[in-house]
């Protein structure tokens, strides 16, 4: 029945398969994060050039979607630390167990 489904992995090998797919969602957060920061100066830009037309409306529009990105930085900011603790306690609780 092993031989069919495999042999079941092994503590380490279950750390190490967690650890790989932690740094790879930090690694996706990381790189929106980077795409946030590109659109806010994006915006600020735009938000700049609005005012010096003296187009209140469009600078106002363009201002709530640039508190709408940093509040999603934010956001990002925040998962990033749980997934970062996550990790941290699984490597604790499986150095427990190893010993």
């Amino acid at each position: 029945m092993d031989k069919l489904f495999g042999r079941p992995k092994t503590m380490k090998e279950q750390v190490r398969e967690n650890d790989r797919a932690l740094r790879k969602t930090e690694r996706e957060l990381q790189r929106d994060r980077n795409a946030l920061e590109r659109q806010e100066k994006q915006l600020e830009l735009e938000i700049k050039q609005a005012a010096k037309r003296g187009d209140k409306q469009t600078a106002t529009i363009l201002a709530k979607q640039l508190v709408n990105l940093r509040k999603q930085k934010t956001r990002s900011h925040a998962a990033s630390s749980k997934i970062t603790s996550v990790g941290m306690q699984a490597k604790g609780m499986a150095s427990q167990v190893w010993k």
